[in-house]
């Protein structure tokens, strides 16, 4: 973040989505704590999203707006948290972090609901250190993670994990090894995010998905003992595990079976993560030359990922673009959280 300046001057923040490659909903706690050296493996990538903090139209008001789902709402600060509709994340964010004065919370995303890119995690991530910078205050990494998982926990009713956060105020790629008294996050060098960029084809399957009702499936299925979900589970503790050691030797057909493997256990863990239109595209990726591919977040729906010699990669986004899906130049990215006046 730039350095800090003084109060009241409006800020725009910008953090980038990412991509999960293996390992996803092991950092929803305590799901990592139950298969000890597990990893999430993510990468954050060229999409973001954007969030402006500045004065409030009038002095005691709070003002929030989602541009891209043109929803606006405004009410008095010192107002009971409403604690509902679409604006609700931002709603709590406000009430966590706004000054007395009020302020106009305006917030932008390149893609739809429903992606599993970690939309709202980071549109929740850029409004907060939008905030925070409009009140003169250092967005700190700690702070800005904690507070708004706590915060999405809080609006799904569901538990909530950090890749996603992490993703947003970082970019890079990393991996998250889960233990007791919280993970421990690597950075991977800067040197693998272009390698991977050449070998990695991000698309959308076309039909948005919400995240709760699949990961609260998988979590719900483990956390009362269904011996599938606890073999589904240790198998994708050992796919991130491999995955993590795949990146870090540039071993990129182990990167694929790592993936593979992630979404062969999912698919075994519940019925709500594929649908017709991802098989589709995974069997075009697979009959193309994909080393590997998977969904990316909780999936049922939204966007997926698929790993191909560079090659091979234009071939296998053409087939997967021949089913109907819609292949995106997003690549993955160092730059983290940006702030800009």
């Amino acid at each position: 973040m730039s350095a800090r300046r003084a109060p009241h001057a409006a800020v725009t923040v910008s953090a980038p989505l990412r991509v999960d490659l293996a390992g996803g909903t092991l950092d929803l706690w305590p799901l990592g704590l139950l298969q000890p050296g597990g990893a999430t493996v993510a990468a954050a990538i060229s999409l973001r999203v954007a969030a402006r903090a500045g004065p409030p139209p009038r002095r005691g008001v709070i003002a929030l707006a989602a541009e891209d789902l043109a929803c606006a709402e405004e009410h008095p600060a010192d107002a009971p948290l409403r604690r509902r509709g679409r604006l609700e994340l931002l709603q709590r964010i406000a009430a966590a972090l706004a000054p007395p004065g009020g302020v106009s919370l305006a917030t932008r995303s390149p893609v739809a609901q429903g992606s599993g890119l970690g939309t709202s995690s980071a549109l929740g991530v850029a409004a907060a250190a939008a905030l925070l910078r409009f009140t003169g205050r250092r967005a700190e990494h700690g702070e800005v993670v904690a507070l708004v998982r706590d915060l999405e926990a809080q609006v799904l009713g569901i538990p909530t994990g950090t890749q996603d956060h992490e993703a947003a105020f970082l970019g890079g790629a990393f991996f998250i090894q889960h233990g007791p008294g919280g993970g421990t996050l690597w950075a991977l060098p800067r040197p693998l995010l272009a390698a991977l960029g050449e070998r990695l084809v991000i698309f959308d399957s076309g039909l948005p998905r919400s995240s709760g009702p699949s990961n609260w499936d998988m979590y719900r299925r483990r956390i009362d003992g269904d011996a599938a979900a606890v073999r589904a589970l240790a198998r994708v503790a050992d796919a991130g595990a491999r995955a993590a050691a795949a990146l870090a030797a540039h071993d990129w057909r182990a990167l694929g079976q790592a993936m593979r493997q992630d979404l062969d256990a999912r698919r075994d863990w519940s019925p709500l993560v594929l649908t017709p239109a991802l098989e589709r595209a995974f069997e075009a990726a697979r009959r193309a030359g994909a080393q590997g591919y998977k969904v990316c977040g909780a999936g049922g729906g939204g966007y997926a990922i698929a790993l191909a010699d560079p090659a091979r990669r234009a071939r296998v986004a053409r087939a997967i673009e021949a089913t109907g899906a819609i292949v995106s130049g997003a690549r993955p990215t160092a730059r983290g959280l940006s702030e800009r006046r």
